[in-house]
């Protein structure tokens, strides 16, 4: 069964013909055909998680931030105009659509540098490998095809097993029923060491089936709400499931309101005023706080990581992630899991996880460990010896002394 996509881009038509540099164009504004725009803004998000700096460290191992990493987007398919986004050629699972959906997922992840050097990608040394899973209905909607995401997950497996296509990183910035044979094929792609990044959920709309658990009114709506078990893939084990934070969004006052509570949360990061890649190559402006553009930036932290230290397996890449969150591991919350992504402490941070991505930790000394004393004195033998020696060296002074004192007193009664 297909399932409508719950994610909406902002805005409706085609960028205006002479839009100033300036100015504000969203990037579902623009078609193929519409005329270039150069924006000059600086992506909001990538200078709150300071991603320029994390570009400089790994690329001063790497030659380039995310150089040597794949990473393959599920979505609606990515556009190759003006290579801006560098996509590897890949087997389409669904028939092509007008959509920009997924060329701003990509432009997010691995998006070329504009022509002054500002970043517009996360990681834009990766490749990106355009797995299309979506299609548009007799009413012009577009919908992820749940087939083709099972076909396209065994896809990425059966490349890494064969090992002609590494793909390091997967994102899936979708949301769709769950079903044993994405579950099945989800398990292949984690088993063949690539990490799976998933959005944790928007607020669904009316044509969502979580509408009517989690839509405005719904039965779960209100204290206590937990999407848990509900979002799916990000529900699967061994996914990570990325939520959004409302950093710099003006319109959003509660986070709750445009995305889930979530328990399944691993970690999160703003998008609000994000700068992407439109479907003719320009740059354009994400303007939402969604999980799906999330998702796209954590994969592109995913691939730095997984750049910086290539011999690593995905649960140590994991392990990296999770542990330089700016939360807590041990208190994770609905909305932000471990914490809000930082990429640079992610990339610089001095950790050794083990290939299962478990860290050894400090201990306490056990109890047979005594701390260092002073040794203790040898036996004295002698001891007593000298004890007895010196009283009776005293007994026998006392009495002659006292002789001593009693002769003149004897004396007088002889005379």
């Amino acid at each position: 069964m297909a399932l409508v996509l719950t994610v909406a881009l902002t805005g409706l038509g085609v960028a205006p013909a002479q839009a100033r540099a300036d100015e504000v164009v969203t990037c579902d504004q623009f078609e193929a055909t519409s005329p270039q725009h150069a924006d000059t803004a600086t992506s909001v998000p990538l200078r709150l998680l300071d991603v320029p700096a994390a570009q400089k460290a790994v690329a001063a191992k790497a030659d380039r931030a995310g150089a040597g990493v794949t990473v393959a987007v599920l979505d609606s398919g990515v556009s190759t105009a003006e290579g801006q986004i560098p996509v590897l050629p890949t087997k389409p699972f669904s028939t092509p659509i007008q959509d920009s959906h997924g060329t701003a997922v990509a432009g997010l992840i691995a998006g070329r540098p504009r022509k002054d050097g500002s970043p517009v990608g996360v990681a834009p040394g990766a490749d990106i490998v355009d797995v299309r899973v979506f299609e548009t209905t007799e009413n012009n909607d577009v919908q992820v095809d749940n087939q083709a995401v099972v076909d396209g997950l065994n896809w990425v497996a059966d490349r890494n097993r064969a090992g002609d296509l590494k793909i390091g990183v997967v994102n899936m910035s979708l949301s769709l029923s769950p079903n044993p044979q994405l579950k099945a094929a989800l398990r292949r792609v984690v088993k063949s060491d690539a990490v799976v990044v998933a959005a944790s959920g928007n607020r669904p709309i009316d044509t969502d089936p979580l509408w009517a658990k989690f839509g405005e009114g719904g039965s779960e709506t209100g204290l206590g709400e937990d999407a848990a078990g509900q979002v799916f893939p990000a529900a699967y084990d061994g996914v990570v499931a990325v939520n959004a934070t409302a950093d710099a969004d003006p319109d959003v006052t509660d986070l709750s309101t445009v995305v889930l509570p979530n328990s399944d949360t691993d970690v999160a990061a703003p998008t609000y005023d994000a700068v992407s890649v439109a479907l003719n190559g320009s740059n354009c402006r994400i303007q939402q706080t969604a999980t799906s553009w999330s998702a796209a930036e954590v994969s592109g932290v995913v691939a730095l990581l997984r750049s910086t230290f290539p011999h690593e397996k995905a649960p140590q890449i994991v392990a990296r992630l999770l542990r330089t969150a700016n939360g807590a591991m041990d208190e994770p919350t609905l909305f932000q899991g471990a914490g809000v992504v930082q990429p640079l402490e992610a990339v610089t941070r001095t950790l050794h996880p083990d290939r299962t991505g478990d860290l050894a930790l400090s201990t306490p000394v056990e109890s047979g460990h005594q701390r260092a004393t002073a040794p203790e004195p040898e036996a004295d033998v002698l001891a007593a010896t000298r004890d007895h020696a010196i009283w009776w060296g005293l007994l026998g002074g006392g009495a002659l002394l006292l002789a001593l004192l009693l002769r003149p007193v004897l004396a007088r009664r002889r005379d």
